[in-house]
C-alpha cells in the first residue's frame, strides 16, 4: 500500500523567486510551516544552493557562505497550488518562476543534477583546500624549504608563493603537498 501512495504523490522540483538576501529566512518560513502546519508531508525538501570561501581578515582565516542563485530557493514538492498559496502570504517571497504564459514548470532532472552537483563540489573543495589566497605559510620542500611566504593564487594543487630573497619579493609556483601552515 505504502509504495501506491509514493508512486501517486510524485514529486518534482520547482524554483521559487525571492528578494534578494532573503533566501534563508523564506526557506526556514517553508520548513516550518512543513514542520508543523498546513504543508505538512508535501514538502520534501527545500534547497538553498550555498558556496563556502574563505578570505583573511586581520590575519585570520575566516570562512563566508555566499548563496549560489540569489533571489531563488529550491522546492521538491508534489503540491504546488498550496504552497502557491502560502508564497503569497510569506514575507520576502514573490512566487513561483514561471514560463512566458505563466505556467509553473517543474525543473528537468538533468537541472536537478547540475544544481546539487554544484553544491556537493562546493563543500568538497572546502576540504581539499586548507589555503586561502594571502595567507602566510612555511615552505617545507624544495630549494626554498623553512622559508616564510605569502600565497599570492591557488590553482588546482598548484600555489604561487611570494617569498622574500635577498630584500625582493619572488613569486614561487609550488605544489600543495610543499607547503604547511605556519
Amino acid at each position: 500500500m505504502e509504495q501506491i501512495l509514493e508512486k501517486s504523490t510524485k514529486t518534482n522540483w520547482y524554483v521559487v523567486r525571492t528578494q534578494s538576501n532573503r533566501e534563508r529566512s523564506v526557506s526556514e518560513k517553508i520548513l516550518k510551516e512543513v514542520e508543523k502546519g498546513e504543508l505538512s508531508g508535501k514538502v520534501s525538501q527545500v534547497l538553498v544552493p550555498m558556496e563556502k570561501s574563505f578570505y583573511v581578515k586581520g590575519g585570520k582565516k575566516v570562512k563566508r557562505e555566499k548563496v549560489l542563485y540569489p533571489g531563488y530557493i529550491f522546492i521538491e514538492t508534489s503540491a504546488i497550488g498550496e504552497l502557491k498559496y502560502f508564497l503569497k502570504g510569506c514575507n520576502g517571497a514573490t512566487g513561483f518562476l514561471t514560463n512566458k504564459s505563466g505556467e509553473i514548470k517543474p525543473l528537468s532532472l538533468l537541472e536537478v543534477n547540475k544544481m546539487i552537483g554544484q553544491q556537493e563540489e562546493a563543500e568538497e573543495v572546502e576540504l581539499e583546500n586548507p589555503f586561502v589566497v594571502g595567507e602566510d605559510v612555511k615552505i617545507t620542500d624544495g630549494p626554498f624549504d623553512s622559508m616564510i611566504g605569502t600565497i599570492e593564487s591557488i590553482s588546482g594543487q598548484k600555489v604561487k608563493v611570494v617569498v622574500s630573497i635577498f630584500g625582493r619579493k619572488t613569486p614561487v609556483e609550488l605544489d600543495m603537498m610543499q607547503i604547511d601552515k605556519k
